[in-house]
């Protein structure tokens, strides 16, 4: 009985360790790329990573490769490479419906990536996801290694990463 107890105690902790992401290692990829400030928010599942950290400058270093055009960001995507979009006008959610209608497969990548981060999400963190994907002034990273969405809102001042394990 009490190997069966000790056996089930280790089994919980196993499970409660298996998370996607760890928030000072998540802190430290992005740190790469982008100016992080406090956290938010983090949750991290077996299935999804949510984060929202604070940034005083929305700048994304030159380390990440931009795109300027979605056909170029595809391109770059189909050699593995992350890419930051950089095209004008375009929301997020503009761009991810723009990479669907050129190429679907890569597009429900990026949907599924994106909308599996969501189950991580408080009611809060969800508000400002949408409201940052839905911004013209955002700037959206796919990281195709990881299979996740960085979002960079300036006017929220936030850094939204969301990860789907698919």
């Amino acid at each position: 009985m009490f190997r069966l107890a000790v056996a089930l105690i280790s089994a919980l902790f196993l499970l409660s360790g298996c998370t996607l992401d760890k928030e000072e290692e998540l802190r430290l990829q992005l740190s790469e790329w982008v100016t992080l400030g406090d956290t938010y928010f983090f949750d991290s599942s077996g299935s999804c990573t949510a984060a929202v950290f604070h940034t005083d400058s929305p700048r994304i270093s030159s380390l990440l490769p931009k795109a300027r055009s979605v056909d170029t960001g595809l391109k770059m995507l189909a050699e593995g490479q992350a890419v930051v979009f950089k095209v004008g006008g375009k929301s997020p959610n503009a761009l991810v419906e723009a990479i669907m209608s050129r190429d679907l497969p890569h597009g429900i990548s990026v949907l599924s990536s994106g909308l599996a981060g969501v189950n991580c999400m408080s009611e809060l963190v969800k508000s400002i996801y949408h409201q940052a994907i839905m911004n013209p002034t955002s700037r959206m990273a796919l990281l195709p290694e990881d299979q996740a969405i960085m979002i960079v809102d300036g006017q929220a001042k936030a850094v939204i990463y969301v990860r789907g394990n698919s």
